[in-house]
């Protein structure tokens, strides 16, 4: 029987040499080894681009992919969702970017435009295009990487008053939260925000710029004045069973932003919410975690239960010009290139500062991997 190569994949090839390369990954070889990974790129598609990552952001979902917690991972894997990069080459067919321009990309890569889902609107639920080659990082690399190559067309423009280095994160945990309250809050809504962690805080400024009324639920001590910093106008402790039995059926939306599995906890969430109101469920436990809760509390009060798959095209730009225009800015923990893997355990075993962004620009110049084409 001949063994599988680890390194072998569809559309990168190994190189020993790093002087050979396009670029470098950090790469899962299987869900426990994770290595520098050169590489050389196909060529670029008429309608994609190829761009420099000069700043990438860590999720949650990259180590519950990449360590096959929601399936079957499709190894070798560099994950990274949470990107800004500035391009180096187009396609014959790309105009909306040139080279030298920044662009971010997001958890999604492509979608047919020509479906329901699409044709709606909402491009991020297409399910015309296979799940592997419509996601970032599945067939194709994400940004744990000094370069990507993308269809252009899931590319962002980032706002002229975004920071680079705080950018990223956005483009996940900052839809994720920012795409619901578009939808489901309006001014004057008494907003409840369950978990002030790297979803929740983004979630506490922007509810707070949509003009409602914001109570953060926190679990960590101590953190009060922080939290109202951040836009909150009260603080309750999430881990008090009273205080969320006081605060039942206040709230207008719920953004839960914890992937609890426990009924009882969940049900005690779910009952913040107000008769006719909608309960957002953003944090996302891994696929083979299930929870039972009671459906009259649904029925008796006519709550709505939402999930929120991240953002469409329309909605991540409704979101970035949003955060540039109220100067929203996710807190950061930053790590260097050749510290991913150190800020990949930060974020599975430790407690990152809200979020965790990787510089990739400073070693990628250091090392002859920001490419000019």
């Amino acid at each position: 029987m001949v063994e599988k190569n680890p390194y072998a994949h569809a559309h990168y090839t190994h190189v020993k040499d790093e002087k050979e390369a396009d670029g470098v990954a950090w790469a899962f070889l299987n869900k426990d080894e994770f290595v520098k990974f050169p590489f050389k790129f196909e060529p670029v598609g008429d309608d994609e681009l190829r761009a420099n990552i000069i700043y990438t952001g860590l999720c949650a979902s990259d180590y519950l992919t990449a360590r096959s917690k929601w399936g079957p991972a499709n190894y070798p894997i560099a994950p990274g969702h949470e990107i800004v990069a500035v391009v180096s080459q187009v396609g014959k067919n790309v105009k909306k970017f040139k080279v030298g321009d920044r662009v971010a990309y997001g958890p999604f890569r492509d979608s047919c435009d020509q479906c329901k889902d699409c044709k709606r609107g909402d491009d991020n639920l297409c399910l015309e295009v296979e799940g592997s080659k419509k996601e970032i990082y599945g067939d194709y690399w994400g940004g744990y990487s000094t370069a990507l190559q993308h269809p252009a067309k899931w590319g962002f423009k980032v706002p002229e008053s975004l920071p680079s280095d705080r950018a990223p994160p956005l483009m996940c945990a900052g839809v994720t939260v920012h795409a619901p309250l578009a939808r489901f809050a309006k001014p004057g809504d008494k907003v409840a925000v369950i978990g002030i962690g790297g979803l929740g805080h983004l979630a506490v400024m922007y509810a707070n710029k949509f003009g409602c009324h914001v109570t953060a639920f926190s679990s960590t001590p101590g953190k009060e004045e922080f939290i109202k910093k951040l836009g909150a106008h009260e603080v309750i402790s999430s881990s008090d069973p009273a205080a969320l039995e006081k605060a039942a059926s206040e709230y207008d939306v719920v953004i839960n932003s914890l992937s609890i599995s426990n009924s009882k906890i969940w049900g005690l969430y779910l009952n913040l919410t107000a008769p006719g109101g909608t309960f957002v469920q953003v944090g996302a436990p891994p696929v083979d975690e299930f929870f039972s809760f009671n459906a009259f509390q649904i029925i008796s009060k006519n709550i709505s239960i939402a999930g929120s798959m991240v953002g469409s095209r329309k909605e991540t730009e409704a979101m970035l010009e949003f955060s540039a225009r109220h100067n929203i800015l996710p807190l950061v923990e930053f790590f260097g290139f050749e510290d991913f893997p150190k800020a990949l355990d930060t974020l599975e075993h430790g407690r990152p500062t809200f979020r965790c962004v990787v510089n990739v620009e400073e070693w990628s110049k250091k090392n002859g991997f920001y490419k000019q084409y």
